[in-house]
């Protein structure tokens, strides 16, 4: 089975983006490598109060939600 082109879950990140742009705690969305393609991956600071606030896909492409914590800069 064919997995999810990186141009598309590219074109689904920016999508994505605009999306949870108003949800503060969401910390970063990038890219991840599932099975044979890729998918949308949504970091957030801390869990949310509904989940539901970001969908589990977006033009087919799959959306991955992981409670990372608080991101700061290394010295």
């Amino acid at each position: 089975m064919e997995g999810v082109s990186i141009e598309r879950a590219r074109a689904a990140k920016s999508e994505v983006m605009v999306r949870v742009a108003s949800i503060p705690q969401v910390n970063g969305v990038g890219l991840a490598r599932i099975d044979h393609g890729y998918a949308v991956k949504v970091n957030l600071s801390e869990p949310l109060e509904r989940i539901s606030a970001i969908p589990s896909e977006v033009n087919g492409i799959p959306i991955l939600v992981d409670v990372v914590g608080s991101i700061v800069a290394r010295k």
